[in-house]
């Protein structure tokens, strides 16, 4: 594996590229509204490190084109045909757009891979006057029944502890320390993500953590002994579907030189 950050994560994230697509959540569809009115026009914006195109979707419904990369070929062989979205395999610090060729940049669950100077550079070359920069994702997810919570707790803060890569605290801060290349703006907190899952999809949803991954990869399976607790608590035998919020979260603002 490639010591850059942004190689281990499309070595991390290709490995599960399967669980990624089918059981990432999307993103408050509002939040795009906001972004692309924000933006000076809605002609070509940038979605880095878009993995199989769970925020993509939403962008298109606003902006033509949608330019969607992401360093993993994996990933993108699992993102959907669009009329209005370009799929590009490139890292995130040289992404073959022209000077000044976009309205916004986005970055969704994946700027703590990438984030520095290099990228921050890559950003200023490709923004048109007055472009926008939102890096958004969402924090531990929540649920209602407190038994299940704090078994979820313990197995992200302290099971999967040893396998979380470095750059998951940038998440756990909301990427607070990061350095942003623009003028932030607040970061609207009143938005949640909501599904309703069985049992099932939560656990397919888990295999998609860099840090299960991580684990499989040494021969160590953290979901076997998971899966067995959740199973005892959950309503229905695992079959009942229940509610799953995570906090949405991010920093946005103009980029400027």
């Amino acid at each position: 594996m490639s010591d850059q950050p942004s190689d281990q994560a499309a070595a991390l994230f290709g490995a599960v590229s399967q669980a990624y697509a089918a059981h990432r959540p999307t993103y408050p569809k509002r939040f795009f509204a906001h972004f692309a009115a924000r933006c000076p026009g809605q002609q070509r914006v940038w979605d880095c490190g878009c993995g199989s195109g769970q925020a993509s979707l939403a962008l298109a419904e606003h902006f033509e084109p949608v330019v969607a990369s992401d360093a993993s070929s994996e990933q993108l062989q699992l993102a959907p045909q669009h009329p209005r979205i370009r799929w590009l395999q490139a890292q995130a610090d040289s992404v073959p757009l022209e000077p000044a060729s976009v309205d916004g940049v986005l970055v969704a669950a994946a700027v703590h891979w990438f984030a520095g100077e290099a990228f921050n550079a890559e950003v200023r070359r490709v923004a048109r006057p007055g472009a926008v920069m939102a890096w958004i994702g969402y924090l531990p997810l929540q649920l209602e029944q407190p038994d299940l919570q704090r078994q979820l707790d313990r197995f992200y803060g302290t099971t999967l502890e040893r396998w979380w890569p470095p750059q998951r605290r940038w998440v756990d801060q909301s990427y607070a320390g990061l350095p942003f290349p623009g003028e932030e703006w607040p970061f609207p907190t009143d938005q949640w993500i909501e599904r309703h899952w069985s049992l099932s999809d939560l656990l397919g949803y888990l295999a998609s953590w860099s840090a299960v991954s991580n684990a499989r990869r040494s021969g160590v399976d953290p979901l076997q002994a998971l899966a067995a607790e959740l199973q005892h608590d959950w309503p229905g035998d695992g079959v009942e579907a229940l509610q799953v919020r995570w906090p949405f979260m991010g920093r946005w603002g103009v980029i400027t030189a």
